[in-house]
């Protein structure tokens, strides 16, 4: 199996903004941005904590977490950007965002170049978000 690691360069960023959350309600809120391969790893593993609410976003028309049942739909089905995070954000509230790391599970394909777009864009979700952005990288590692 995969191992899941978190990015080292958003420690800092999460320890800084874990003092917001309000940690006394009954649901955690959890915003799964990507449901591709690494997607299902993730959400795999959150699915095994009830008292979180966790919601999907992926462009895709059947990504591979609704393609082996462990979701059974895309709650938003859009890219996140810096143009519609305020309104993602406002609908889904969610306490914490997770993005997976990898271009294609983040529904941008694989041309050339999205790595890079994919790696501005998501230091720019991280800086202008209101709530922990936290990125979800895929290894083969044990």
């Amino acid at each position: 199996h995969d191992d899941l690691q978190f990015a080292g360069t958003r420690t800092v960023f999460l320890r800084s903004n874990l003092a917001g959350l309000d940690m006394s309600k009954q649901l955690m809120t959890v915003l799964v941005v990507g449901a591709g391969n690494t997607g299902v790893q993730v959400l795999r593993q959150l699915l095994k904590n009830p008292k979180l609410r966790i919601l999907t976003l992926d462009p895709r028309e059947n990504p591979n977490a609704v393609e082996q049942g462990i979701i059974e739909n895309v709650d938003f089905k859009e890219a996140l950007t810096p143009l519609n995070l305020d309104q993602i954000l406002d609908q889904a509230s969610p306490d914490m965002i997770l993005l997976t790391s990898i271009g294609e599970d983040m529904g941008f394909g694989s041309a050339a170049g999205v790595n890079m777009f994919r790696d501005a864009l998501r230091d720019e979700i991280a800086t202008i978000s209101d709530v922990p952005v936290i990125e979800v990288a895929r290894s083969t590692a044990r």
